[in-house]
């Protein structure tokens, strides 16, 4: 597990997103997650946006419904073809938020409890 800037403990995943920026839907691989925000690799052209605010579609492995996010941009990284971003949630629907922090909290205790060296992604 790795600890974001305000000691929230990010949990490494291997996961697609959608990120919805000026009217623009982007593919996006999220690395990390936890109940404030994500790391995540992108296209570089989201480097391009005219605004640091996004939508985030999201589908949890095991959970029946996407999630919906509000997010802003607080890091953005660029590479040659991808940009390390990390993004904070902004809003989201009350369930998508609590189905959200149950999911990162369970797979909290599982990385917790899993003997040392095995650091597989969620």
């Amino acid at each position: 597990m790795l600890f974001g800037a305000h000691r929230e403990t990010l949990v490494p995943v291997a996961l697609y997103a959608e990120l919805v920026a000026d009217d623009e839907v982007l593919p996006a691989f999220v690395t990390s997650i936890s109940e404030q925000g994500l790391v995540l690799d992108s296209l570089a052209i989201l480097g391009d946006r005219r605004s640091d605010r996004l939508q985030v579609r999201l589908t949890l492995p095991g959970e029946p419904d996407p999630l919906w996010i509000g997010a802003e941009v607080v890091r953005d990284t660029h590479g040659f073809l991808f940009n390390d971003t990390a993004i904070r949630f902004l809003a989201m629907a009350n369930g998508h938020w609590h189905a959200l922090r149950r999911w990162v909290r369970v797979r909290e205790l599982v990385l917790a409890t899993r003997p040392v060296g095995v650091h597989d992604a969620a």
